[in-house]
């Protein structure tokens, strides 16, 4: 699973590798590559003595047999699915090159972004987009495996707190089915008001003071898009967002299904946070191209840590 965060890892200690002032990049680089290198045999070396135990790791890492996705998860493939049965139409070995060709895709931008300019924000929000394309263009996406992207967005709660809550109670959300299904319907719902209220409070996220009545929205330039204090519209529709959840919430939780489609509540589920996270993912990449958070102070700090 941490192959969703491997490249921004590669990519960021490379750059600094390129941009080192302190010695000979291609010394730093063959340092690292070192200890990355002696790290990865220790890891396989329990496994090595035996081939079959090899395949097996190998298999269990990369289950492709297992199919395109599980069950009703919240990325591309099966919302597509919901229209268009992918698997009617193209083998499992071609399932497998178009995901990798549109994961790969997918990682180029940020990555070759970071690779440019290896600064910790940078890197912070690489570490977002590289796990979100994973996890929406990737073969074999089980519902849990939003909780890897989840974990980086963490690291940006104390900069950019309003899409950081608004996100991670979203992928919360997108879990409800298998959620419910385990039985764990009101630990949801107790630990997701718990944790708004905890963001709000350590952190000041004043998400309950909608502006959108009490100023106009002016945009200077496309880093005040995304600005939490100017984006009176964003705000708006994180109320739009919330009232759903709860509703689809509901739904999920008490009301039976139509018999003629027993899945209706976890494809709505489904499709409504896929939508959601394709716009995180341009929201993310837009944010780490217009380097909001990287202060000059922040600048002088990194080159002299470097």
């Amino acid at each position: 699973m941490e192959l969703y965060h491997a490249l921004p890892f590669f990519c960021y200690l490379l750059g600094k590798c390129f941009k080192s002032e302190t010695e000979f990049w291609v010394w730093k680089l063959i340092k690292i590559g070192t200890v990355v290198i002696a790290t990865f045999v220790l890891c396989w070396l329990p496994f090595l003595g035996d081939i079959d135990v090899s395949l097996q790791v190998l298999h269990r890492l990369f289950p492709i047999a297992r199919g395109l996705f599980e069950d009703k998860v919240s990325n591309l493939w099966c919302t597509i699915s919901i229209a268009v049965k992918l698997k009617n139409h193209f083998t499992p070995e071609m399932l497998v090159w178009v995901t990798l060709v549109t994961t790969l895709i997918g990682l180029i931008p940020s990555s070759v972004h970071l690779l440019l300019k290896p600064t910790v924000s940078n890197f912070k929000l690489a570490l977002v987009n590289s796990s979100l394309v994973f996890f929406l263009f990737s073969y074999q996406v089980h519902e849990k495996s939003i909780l890897i992207v989840a974990l980086p967005v963490c690291l940006l709660l104390p900069e950019k707190t309003f899409s950081c809550l608004w996100f991670l109670l979203l992928s919360t959300f997108s879990m409800l089915p298998l959620l419910v299904k385990d039985g764990l319907l009101v630990p949801f719902v107790v630990s997701m008001a718990l944790f708004t209220m905890l963001v709000h409070y350590v952190f000041e996220a004043k998400a309950w003071e909608l502006p959108v009545f009490k100023q106009t929205l002016q945009i200077k330039h496309l880093g005040e898009l995304f600005n939490f204090n100017t984006a009176a519209f964003m705000q708006a529709w994180f109320y739009v967002c919330m009232i759903e959840m709860v509703l689809l919430s509901l739904l999920c939780a008490v009301k039976t299904p139509p018999t003629r489609y027993p899945d209706l509540w976890p494809v709505l589920i489904s499709l409504f946070s896929c939508m959601h996270f394709l716009g995180f993912l341009l929201y993310f990449h837009v944010v780490q191209f217009c380097n909001e958070y990287l202060t000059d102070k922040q600048a002088i700090k990194e080159k002299k840590d470097n």
